[in-house]
């Protein structure tokens, strides 16, 4: 497939530089690899192959000094991400759906959050909105969050002992950057509290800073899912903006 696009591409008049990339190397607190594709067209001005096969040479070079401007590190993790969103903070009634609550922030750890809560008002955090579980869910996310390895499936004796067949399920790790992650919210379980993420924190770990906000339903499911787009998936199917950002930079500089 990557070998035909490349091919039609260059029939169509492209000059074409692609490479796998994982935006995790980029100071994004996530593992998340994508085959990137970036082309000129050939009766552009400047262009000329050297032109754009300089593009990922020059962002890996450039990476490190693009985040020192913004005072973060290559090797945020999940914990630098999003620690200071704990229900443990406190809860308040959610904004936004009746019967919910939703999350305050906590004490400003590091200075990827600091980044991350720029412009954006004391405790007025968008999409902070916890599950409703119930206390057998609860219950059980205690059970495999305590037993299972981190950044890992859970083992199958957990799988039977709950009768669980659902194919994704991983205790996230504080220490270390987050798997990739997906449109489905209960893919993951919060590393120290036994519930699934927010949208909020979603976010985060996708570097949307916290003045961003997210409109429509929060999730969707059966035939709907080809119609609506929900907060989870908008998050999950989105380009981490801070590397989107450093992508924009390069292609300003070399075009």
């Amino acid at each position: 497939m990557k070998c035909t696009l490349v091919n039609e591409l260059h029939k169509a008049g492209y000059y074409i530089s692609k490479e796998l990339t994982n935006f995790g190397d980029f100071g994004v607190p996530q593992k998340r690899v994508r085959f990137l594709l970036v082309g000129i067209r050939e009766d552009i001005g400047r262009a000329k192959p050297d032109l754009i096969n300089n593009f990922f040479r020059i962002i890996n070079e450039q990476k490190q000094n693009f985040l020192q401007t913004l005072n973060i590190s290559l090797e945020t993790n999940l914990g630098d991400a999003i620690s200071d969103l704990n229900k443990t903070y406190g809860i308040i009634d959610s904004p936004d759906s009746k019967n919910f609550k939703a999350g305050i922030y906590g004490p400003l750890n590091g200075s990827f959050q600091a980044l991350m809560r720029r412009n954006t008002p004391t405790q007025d955090i968008d999409s902070h909105r916890f599950a409703n579980h119930r206390q057998d869910i609860i219950d059980k996310f205690d059970f495999i969050l305590n037993n299972s390895a981190k950044n890992k499936h859970i083992n199958e004796e957990i799988r039977e002992m709950f009768s669980i067949k659902k194919h994704r399920i991983v205790v996230l790790d504080r220490a270390h950057k987050s798997p990739t992650i997906t449109s489905l919210p209960d893919d993951y379980i919060h590393y120290s509290e036994p519930r699934i993420l927010t949208v909020r924190e979603y976010a985060r770990i996708q570097t949307f800073p916290d003045w961003y906000e997210f409109k429509g339903k929060y999730t969707t499911g059966g035939e709907r899912r080809i119609r609506e787009v929900p907060r989870y998936t908008q998050i999950g199917n989105a380009i981490p903006p801070l590397f989107a950002e450093q992508v924009g930079a390069i292609l300003k500089n070399i075009f």
